[in-house]
């Protein structure tokens, strides 16, 4: 067999493994994140504006820890359980020896991640007649021990896109005094 007639087989196998290899986009800039992180509302009055994002933060189950309205700094914290059901200590569950201490030989129960916190801050400024508004939010999972697993930002813009729609008609019903 000639090297050509070998050599087309292997390009073949390479073409379709390359093909097969799921493409990773590429990081985000911090600017890009900036970018959807920040909203203007038409409105000059900051005061309003911070009130809004107040009430759009409860409207969606965080618990508002700070908020200084001369800097319009607010910070607030949402849990979300995502092993429901899996809480108390029940016969045979893994979760029954947590607490207990093992004995030599022994392995530690099994853990899985238990509690996703979601810590929320938001920066409200003035800009001449509009308000401009920067938020983030960081995302931590929690384990069934109550240890930190995993710490990572949300950089989704659909994410910040939904909250800057929330915020948007918290802001209109704040104007129209609903």
């Amino acid at each position: 067999m000639s090297a050509a007639r070998r050599a087309v087989p292997l390009l073949i196998a390479s073409a379709l493994l390359t093909a097969c290899v799921a493409t990773v986009p590429p990081p985000k800039t911090q600017l890009q994140v900036r970018e959807f992180q920040t909203q203007t509302f038409d409105t000059a009055d900051s005061q309003l504006v911070l009130k809004a994002m107040f009430n759009a933060l409860q409207d969606e189950g965080y618990v508002v820890k700070n908020a200084v309205m001369q800097l319009g700094l607010m910070t607030a914290t949402k849990e979300i359980d995502l092993a429901p059901g899996r809480s108390g200590p029940t016969a045979g569950d893994i979760s029954s020896a947590i607490g207990s201490k093992w004995s030599v030989g022994q392995s530690e129960p099994t853990t899985y991640r238990k509690v996703e916190v979601r810590d929320f801050t938001g920066n409200v400024t003035d800009f001449g007649d509009q308000t401009k508004v920067r938020v983030s939010v960081q995302r931590k999972i929690l384990d069934s021990h109550g240890n930190v697993v995993e710490v990572k930002p949300i950089d989704d813009l659909t994410f910040y896109q939904d909250f800057f729609s929330r915020m948007a008609k918290s802001v209109y019903l704040q104007k129209e005094r609903l």
